[in-house]
């Protein structure tokens, strides 16, 4: 993608990704046709965190950049809990994919943030960035678990070495304590106990 293609995807993203965060606060339904992969943190009550996790893993053939991102972030929701939406939108004669980001927010927890990383039709990377009240403040590298309002630590996947902490949720875990798996197309929803 040359530069005037990577231009037409900022421009898009801050015309339509931002117009959309702003009115909506999610994108949970943003362009959902062209969704090909999430993970979302659900509650049956605003207010108490997280009961519900349902994942949708990549289906088709991506670029291995793009399988590598979502694995990133989903290493980092564990940690800094965040919802993801990667999608795959025809912007130009060519598809771009746009990884949305949006930290989970509740009243014992804040990573109120919305970010996101884009990358062109072959997986290259183009650009990441943050929301703020005006728009997106760009970076000209891929999100870290820094980057978040509840950091995360280092993704394994860059560095095998380092012992991983506990996270706060993981496959293993939904797995072991849910109290019921829900297979729903290429959805699989863990429901978790709910404490009262």
């Amino acid at each position: 993608m040359n530069l005037d293609q990577n231009f037409t995807v900022r421009d898009f993203c801050e015309r339509e990704v931002v117009d959309w965060y702003k009115s909506i606060k999610s994108f949970a339904e943003f362009y959902q046709d062209c969704r090909i992969a999430s993970l979302e943190l659900l509650s049956i009550d605003i207010s108490a965190g997280f009961n519900r996790v349902e994942i949708e893993r990549i289906q088709q053939d991506v670029p291995k950049n793009i399988s590598d991102a979502f694995d990133r972030h989903f290493w980092y929701s564990q940690y800094s809990l965040s919802e993801l939406y990667l999608l795959k939108i025809p912007i130009t004669e060519k598809s771009a994919f746009i990884l949305l980001i949006c930290g989970f927010l509740d009243d014992g927890w804040d990573n109120g943030g919305c970010w996101l990383e884009i990358f062109d039709e072959q997986g290259k990377f183009l650009s990441s960035g943050s929301f703020d009240c005006e728009g997106i403040i760009w970076k000209d590298r891929p999100l870290n678990g820094k980057d978040f309002d509840s950091p995360a630590p280092a993704w394994i996947g860059d560095e095998p070495e380092l012992q991983a902490p506990i996270p706060m949720w993981s496959e293993e875990i939904l797995t072991q304590y849910a109290v019921s798996i829900e297979h729903e197309g290429t959805k699989i929803r863990y429901v978790m106990p709910w404490f009262d």
